[in-house]
């Protein structure tokens, strides 16, 4: 995956270290300070949240290419963990009242450990360090507790998502709930600009939505609730993308061995209709077919524990299709999972915007810095305040006051019609100018100037026609759109 330049976050460093020059020990140079020492590391900082149960911590193993993060129901499930790559496995433990961290002993091959010698309420998070070479220098990836685990720790999962640049939300049963959820999330963390500018979505219990039904259609399906919930969630989220977790947990953890391919070229040899009946579900495929179809009983729930029905009907089809060695079985079982594309994903929406990302969080914190100023400190608090509107006028910057505006739209607070709330959507989850605009990839430089030029006039027509209280966030579509159209020409 591709390291992000961070120029915008040198220069908020370079003001960080200005201004901590100029102050005394206090709350003012703290705070400052605890910027300054974010930004020390040149990566994004990407959350892993939801509600209790919903595949986190098996969607972040995914990700991680190892299982590092706990499954099982743990005292260490309580607390945030990030994860970085080092060359030795360690886990550090943080505390909330400030003493040095404490190192204590990793889980045997490296992750959480199943506990630690501390009370949860004394810790603020885990660092979990460990040789992988999949977690990399782009993003770090945190691991937070599930929403409603334990109602007093809904405070503290906020303020853990409250650190991090960006949000992958997991979400297993998408609807209203999830929405819900997430303008929850919203509430809590307001001055953190959570939107679609920062947040990615996962459907990520695919596997459950057709137990016995062709696997096209399950995906096709999949892929249809995804774009429902993406509707939904216009202007919160920038896409939902589905992903059967577990399958992916086990094909990118490498947890498949020879035997379990060799148990499932058995399976892909046998008789289709003896075959569709042991995968009917669990109960069918431990009983169905002991006498004609040799694998033992063992094997077969180890298969079950590793990819459940729907991966096992995945690894029959990809052998079916040519995967028959062990690594083109993974990397198949990787693609059909959907956690390639969600790396996709993860990279072009959020690793590549990693500076004005990290930037802007950073410059929110500074913010909120500088009501710590006391009287003697308002020279220094008012020169910091003088940088940080400068920069914010930077064209990168921009995209966090269009979070701003998609805010606002799922707030109520900015009546939009379903049209003009879906290019505000397109403008600020875009990637590219063509998908800016809402155009394919394929438009020529003509089309989209054209394009764009309609989208300026269309919404210096609704600046005018909105309410003053909305007219702020249009204004900054049109010049968005504006500046677009002028570096085009």
């Amino acid at each position: 995956m591709e390291e992000a330049t961070y120029d915008l976050c040198h220069r908020v460093r370079g003001m960080c270290a200005d201004a901590l020059a100029a102050l005394r020990p206090g709350p003012f140079a703290d705070a400052v300070g605890a910027v300054a020492e974010r930004l020390a590391g040149d990566t994004l900082v990407v959350a892993v949240g939801g509600r209790l149960n919903a595949g986190k911590s098996t969607l972040v193993n995914a990700l991680l290419g190892q299982r590092l993060a706990p499954t099982g129901g743990t005292e260490t499930t309580l607390v945030s963990a990030w994860f970085r790559s080092h060359h030795m496995n360690r886990v550090w433990v943080h505390f909330n009242d400030g003493r040095p961290p404490a190192s204590v002993p990793s889980r045997v091959g490296g992750g959480v450990p199943r506990s630690i010698p501390y009370d949860h309420t004394e810790v603020s998070h885990l660092v979990v360090e460990a040789a992988n070479k999949a977690i990399g220098r782009a993003f770090t990836l945190m691991d937070t507790p599930g929403r409603d685990a334990v109602s007093a720790l809904d405070d503290y999962s906020m303020a853990s998502i409250r650190t991090a640049d960006a949000l992958i939300l997991a979400m297993p049963q998408p609807g209203e709930g999830d929405t819900a959820t997430l303008r929850e999330f919203q509430e809590t963390m307001r001055g953190s600009r959570l939107s679609a500018a920062n947040v990615l979505g996962v459907l990520t219990r695919i596997d459950q939505l057709g137990q016995g039904t062709d696997l096209e259609e399950v995906r096709r399906e999949a892929d249809k609730i995804a774009a429902r919930s993406a509707g939904r969630m216009t202007g919160l989220v920038a896409e939902v993308v589905p992903v059967a977790t577990k399958l992916a947990e086990t094909a990118r953890c490498e947890r498949l061995t020879e035997q379990h391919r060799h148990a499932l070229g058995i399976l892909a040899a046998a008789d289709r209709d003896t075959l569709d009946e042991m995968l009917f579900d669990h109960e069918d495929f431990l009983r169905v077919g002991l006498d004609t179809v040799p694998v033992e009983t063992g094997m077969r729930q180890e298969l079950l524990d590793l990819l459940a029905i729907y991966g096992i009907r995945q690894a029959v089809d990809a052998i079916d299709c040519g995967a028959r060695d062990l690594s083109a079985l993974r990397d198949a079982l990787c693609e059909r999972s959907g956690i390639n594309r969600l790396l996709e994903r993860l990279q072009e929406r959020l690793v590549n915007g990693a500076d004005a990302l990290r930037a802007d969080a950073a410059m929110a914190a500074l913010h909120r810095a500088v009501d710590f100023a006391t009287a003697a400190e308002q020279q220094v608090a008012g020169r910091l305040r003088g940088l940080l509107r400068e920069l914010g006028r930077h064209p990168a910057m921009r995209r966090m006051e269009l979070a701003e505006a998609a805010q606002a739209h799922a707030a109520g607070t900015l009546p939009l019609p379903d049209r003009n709330a879906g290019q505000l959507h397109t403008l600020m989850a875009g990637v590219t100018n063509a998908q800016r605009a809402g155009l394919p990839e394929d438009a020529s430089q003509d089309e989209l100037r054209g394009r764009i030029g309609e989208l300026v006039d269309e919404w210096r027509s609704l600046e005018a026609a909105l309410p003053r209280k909305g007219r702020r966030h249009t204004t900054v579509v049109r010049e968005v759109f504006e500046a677009l159209y002028f570096s085009l020409l």
